[in-house]
């Protein structure tokens, strides 16, 4: 009696598993190859001539990707360019390599990643500070530099005493115009006036050109000077320890309050190094999208920050200054104020 329980016992088992298993959907083959095909190993990054070493933009972007690329586990393969002739070349590199994903920033790359990112239909590419379209490999993403610059450009205007500020840009490019054009504005929509004298550098990797700027400008009886430009920023960051006290360096980039704590009292930050880190992440969880993105200060890619140092901002900057900032900073949010962008929207905006 008890082999016959046992037999049926086993017999029962062996049909509930054929149920179970006949019940399970067929595996998607294709799905599979899918799978296999976008998963991540190793990240691919080219920054420009500026380099390494720019406590800025470049150094930026690479923060982010080996942020991204230790949090995921993955390979970081970074190629430094020497000339804007390299960049193709060097895209062409890194992707041979074996990277499923390429980041570049800046766009002198454009050209290169328009012609490259052809010839590697299965590799993701994401180019920062530049768009190029209708590429369904390639993601780009831009930043609204005049927003944290505008709100950088009216607290100079707040600030000054001499009626007298100072600009130190880069290189003449779409962005660098809007980065300048909108601390312009911003100053103008306080004082009414433009006192503001804006230099291009035409280099971001020269720090003794940017101190040599600086200085001029403060010789000049500028009282607060702004540096959006690189390396360039560190001489700026120099310059200014030399100035009697009351004469303040603005910072840009991740807020480079570091280089110099005492003597940069607010700054328009980017924070690059966050979305490269979270593009990647999007990219390692199969969210990658072709096309181009804006990012201002609601999307959290640029911002208007003081020196963490409360008690040197306190001892500077009046409760009515800080007021009058975030009242600005919610009328760029809303779109209340329209920011120009190039120099003949800022002739009507200084109208």
């Amino acid at each position: 009696m008890k082999k016959i329980f046992k037999l049926v016992l086993a017999l029962g088992l062996c049909l509930s598993l054929v149920a179970c298993a006949s019940s399970e959907k067929p595996k998607d083959d294709s799905t599979a190859s899918d799978a296999k095909e976008s998963a991540i190993t190793a990240v691919g990054v080219v920054i420009d001539t500026g380099g390494l070493g720019d406590h800025g933009y470049n150094d930026a972007v690479h923060k982010g990707a080996v942020t991204a690329t230790t949090n995921l586990k993955l390979d970081l393969k970074v190629i430094e360019s020497k000339e804007v002739a390299d960049y193709s070349n060097n895209i062409r590199s890194i992707c041979n390599e074996g990277v499923q994903v390429v980041v570049v920033a800046g766009s002198g790359f454009v050209d290169s990643l328009v012609e490259v990112s052809q010839e590697f239909p299965d590799v993701k590419f994401l180019i920062i500070d530049a768009s190029v379209e209708d590429q369904p490999n390639v993601s780009s993403v831009l930043f609204k530099e005049q927003e944290a610059s505008f709100l950088l450009g009216a607290f100079a205007g707040l600030m000054t005493k001499a009626n007298n500020v100072g600009y130190i840009a880069g290189i003449e490019s779409p962005l660098q115009e809007r980065a300048r054009v909108g601390f312009e504005a911003g100053y103008y929509s306080v004082k009414k006036s433009n006192d503001v004298k804006s230099v291009y550098t035409g280099t971001y990797k020269d720090v003794g050109k940017g101190k040599e700027i600086a200085l001029s400008l403060f010789n000049g009886g500028a009282d607060m000077v702004a540096s959006f430009a690189g390396a360039c920023n560190l001489g700026l960051f120099e310059a200014v320890n030399e100035q009697k006290e009351g004469t303040w360096a603005l910072g840009a980039a991740l807020g480079q309050f570091d280089k110099n704590p005492t003597r940069i009292l607010a700054s328009q930050v980017k924070t690059v190094d966050v979305l490269v880190a979270n593009m990647l992440e999007k990219v390692y969880n199969g969210q990658f999208e072709a096309g181009a993105v804006s990012n201002g200060i609601a999307e959290g890619g640029v911002d208007f920050m003081f020196n963490p140092d409360t008690a040197l901002v306190d001892g500077a900057v009046s409760a009515e200054v800080k007021a009058q900032i975030e009242e600005l900073r919610g009328k760029v949010v809303s779109g209340e104020i329209k920011i120009p962008t190039t120099k003949e929207e800022l002739a009507e905006f200084t109208k």
